[in-house]
């Protein structure tokens, strides 16, 4: 189940400039409450799930409208989860009462709710920012930074206004079409589509961070093996010329150099390592081919006398080097920063004889 985190806040005291917290932009309270409202209904519907806070917030309207739905408890748990730290007086929301099976409590150890609020974003599937002030303001922001589908609803105002302004369509998650409906007016027609928007920036975000990712897989696999069968082919297969033999060795340390790199990415992603977004698929290519040729030539030039890659000494050598070319390719950046620190015509000593009149 997906669930979405109702992140905001509405109140006409807190639109005075005196209050201690005051909004800014003002927020429209009754197009807020309205939004909340289609916002709970519309949810319910696509049986999309929630993570709310504080039943002193706007969330509150959203799980009353959504409730009034009669959403069931899915296979995944309780469709609605309130995050909340352990510490905190418990503020239960009314529909607790009434339908306890649709709510999961989760409490956080630390006993601050900013660690529990913020940490909660990871784990939600979307970002509903409806009115709201500071704290709204820096869930937009590391909702667009992480590329976390975000709603920002604009005719809410407040801080929901504030991000929406931010949102750079095309180059944040939300497209033009999907920023320009974050701006409509509460009503039916527009709260389906704020939700249908919130599914679409998922799917786009599956999409441009594991495609090239699923590529990268199947890239390195492939080309390792080709690279395993170029390198021990040329000592095994009979009857090599020794030239073509060699030019088959290379090649296996240009194809382990990609495999090296393309693995690399694959493994920074499946541990959290990694950039949101990978390189592409040429970027990858070409910085696995010069770091692969790079050492493996490196290795070959330092080994004493002729290399051959026929007789039983050869096979360590040619195993060797496919290791080199594939670490290489790992370790890409190391090896382009080593080559950049050598000195390769030794300059340091001319520096040094220059005016004696500048010590």
């Amino acid at each position: 189940m997906q669930r979405f985190a109702i992140v905001g806040a509405a109140s006409e005291e807190r639109n005075d400039a005196k209050h201690q917290f005051p909004f800014s932009p003002l927020v429209d309270v009754a197009k807020s409450r309205e939004a909340a409202r289609l916002i709970g209904v519309a949810l319910a519907k696509k049986r999309c799930g929630l993570i709310v806070y504080d039943a002193r917030f706007i969330e509150a309207d959203v799980v009353r409208a959504y409730v009034a739905e009669n959403p069931q408890p899915s296979d995944s748990g309780p469709p609605i989860v309130i995050r909340q730290p352990h510490a905190d007086q418990i503020v239960p929301f009314p529909e607790e009462q009434t339908h306890p099976a649709l709510f999961d409590r989760v409490a956080d150890s630390s006993g601050r709710w900013e660690v529990s609020f913020y940490r909660s974003l990871a784990a939600a599937d979307g970002l509903i920012l409806i009115g709201g002030a500071n704290s709204t303001a820096i869930a937009g922001q590391v909702a667009i930074g992480a590329r976390v589908p975000v709603l920002a609803l604009m005719k809410s105002g407040g801080a929901a206004e504030t991000v929406w302004r931010t949102i750079s369509p095309g180059i944040d998650l939300p497209n033009g079409n999907e920023h320009a409906r974050m701006a409509d007016d509460p009503s039916e027609p527009a709260a389906t589509r704020w939700v249908e928007a919130l599914e679409s920036q998922r799917r786009r975000r599956y999409a441009v961070e594991t495609g090239p990712i699923v590529w990268h897989a199947v890239l390195a696999s492939i080309l390792f093996v080709l690279a395993l069968a170029a390198g021990f082919g040329s000592h095994l297969l009979p009857g090599l010329d020794a030239s073509l033999a060699k030019a088959m060795l290379f090649a296996a340390t240009l194809m382990a150099g990609v495999a090296g790199a393309a693995i690399r990415m694959v493994f920074e992603r499946r541990y959290g390592s990694g950039p949101l977004v990978p390189p592409s698929m040429a970027i990858t290519v070409a910085l696995g081919l010069m770091a692969g040729a790079l050492a493996g030539m490196l290795y070959i030039v330092a080994q004493p006398g002729d290399i051959e890659v026929a007789g039983d000494a050869a096979l360590r050598l040619v195993s060797l080097i496919t290791v080199v070319a594939t670490v290489g390719g790992l370790t890409a950046e190391v090896v382009f920063r080593k080559l950049l620190g050598i000195d390769v015509l030794r300059t340091n000593g001319v520096a040094a004889s220059g005016d004696p009149g500048r010590s």
